[in-house]
């Protein structure tokens, strides 16, 4: 009983997430017919390969012979699924990754508690977390965001706190977990960069040969976990890196979209025309000539500026504000047009939880003054960037690492400008 009086809000919490997963994968699963592979399958071609993985063809999309080497995507989550399906199906593959995700909204519950040093705020982030229409339907689809969050959650809560101690244990657990996270994800595979420049000054120059000590044995853990696969990605294209999906992206995704504002064109006749059927479809684009492909999509982008930094900023202005209910409504059979009275309140509210975080961040920085709070802010501008390269594409997916940060930070702000507005209340 104590246990339960204990941790009551993560149980509270983790219950509320699975019961509003399970409602919308219900919705989902009627909106297809009962038909649990459309309802879980997602389209980045995941499931593919991990039924390519069982069957023996090898880490590769294709769904008939020749099996060619898949370079767009990591192993981490692929094999993770793979080893569901394989035990459970797909049915039972879900239902695990469901179950999974409920962690998701507890992990929230605490950075956003750590960071403001409040539970209240802590379990307020919690619910918006168990309630998101987002990761409610990532629970269930077979995208890399469960399994991701998972760890990078965990890592966050672990960095934080060896932030604090400085303990090897927490260095090479957290270590561990980030590079899961981006075997999974390659998203983050620049911030263990950032993290070994952080723990450096976290030592200061009186000490900076051990901070130097653990920043190099915190790259050396993470080199270790990857360096697998780019030796994977060597033997079969060549090249070393991790993915091909930072040029992919770019060159198919943000350079359509700059042309698409210049030209006053529409999206999809540039994304057919600017890049051919193979280049969106196959492995052309892989980690040997991802530089190629760069260098194609730099060309417009500096052909067109003003267009760039449009696309860029309605790119940054999605990541913050978008709040998942339009997807929602779409992918539980519903007509969005009909419910504007729903779509309009909650654009709005992630509006004001967008400005107040800003007014949070300004605040927080100020106050703490320390080499903490410039992490988090880090942390979120490092996503926000990242993200700009989908361009169009982007969604609340791309903001899900960072959310509890941003509601943590959008109640610092929100109570500062409460505070502000009595004060000139009272002035008066």
């Amino acid at each position: 009983m104590s246990l339960l009086r204990t941790y009551r809000w993560e149980i509270i919490v983790a219950l509320l997430a699975l019961s509003v997963h399970t409602i919308v994968f219900l919705a989902v699963l009627h909106a297809n017919n009962g038909s649990v592979l459309d309802t879980v399958r997602a389209d980045d071609g995941y499931f593919e390969i991990a039924t390519n993985v069982l069957a023996g063809n090898g880490f590769s999309m294709a769904t008939t012979s020749p099996y060619v080497p898949n370079a767009l995507r990591t192993p981490g989550y692929i094999y993770f699924l793979a080893g569901l399906l394989g035990t459970v199906g797909i049915a039972g593959a879900a239902i695990v990754q469901l179950l999974l995700s409920t962690l998701i909204p507890v992990l929230g519950l605490h950075i956003a508690r750590r960071i403001t040093n409040s539970l209240p705020i802590g379990i307020a982030a919690g619910i918006i977390l168990a309630l998101d229409p987002t990761l409610a339907l990532l629970s269930f689809q077979f995208y890399t965001d469960t399994l991701f969050l998972v760890f990078f959650f965990a890592w966050t809560l672990l960095i934080f706190r060896y932030l604090e101690r400085r303990d090897w244990t927490l260095l090479v657990t957290s270590a561990v977990l980030l590079g899961l996270a981006i075997l999974v994800r390659p998203t983050a595979q620049f911030i263990p960069l950032l993290l070994a420049a952080f723990i450096v000054w976290q030592f200061g120059t009186e000490d900076w040969k051990h901070g130097a000590a653990q920043g190099i044995a915190y790259l050396a853990i993470i080199a270790v976990i990857l360096t697998p696969w780019m030796a994977r990605n060597y033997s079969e294209f060549g090249a070393a890196g991790l993915s091909s999906q930072g040029p992919y992206v770019l060159y198919t995704n943000f350079a359509p979209a700059v042309l698409s504002v210049a030209r006053g064109s529409e999206f999809a006749l540039e994304f057919t025309t600017f890049s051919t059927y193979e280049e969106r479809t196959s492995n052309v684009i892989t980690p040997k000539n991802g530089d190629e492909y760069i260098a194609k999509a730099l060309d417009v982008i500096l052909m067109y500026p003003i267009a760039t930094a449009f696309v860029a900023s309605k790119s940054l202005f999605t990541f913050f504000t978008n709040d998942g209910v339009y997807t929602l409504l779409v992918m539980t059979g519903y007509e969005p047009g009909n419910f504007l009275w729903l779509l309009i309140p909650a654009r709005l509210v992630w509006i004001a939880i967008t400005i107040a975080a800003f007014v949070g961040a300004f605040v927080y920085l100020l106050t703490q003054r320390s080499q903490f709070a410039i992490l988090i802010i880090l942390l979120v501008a490092y996503f926000a960037l990242t993200s700009a390269i989908a361009a169009f594409g982007t969604n609340p997916r791309y903001r899900l690492p960072v959310d509890p940060i941003i509601l943590a930070l959008a109640a610092v702000g929100g109570a500062y400008i409460i505070e502000r507005i009595q004060r000139l209340r009272r002035g008066r």
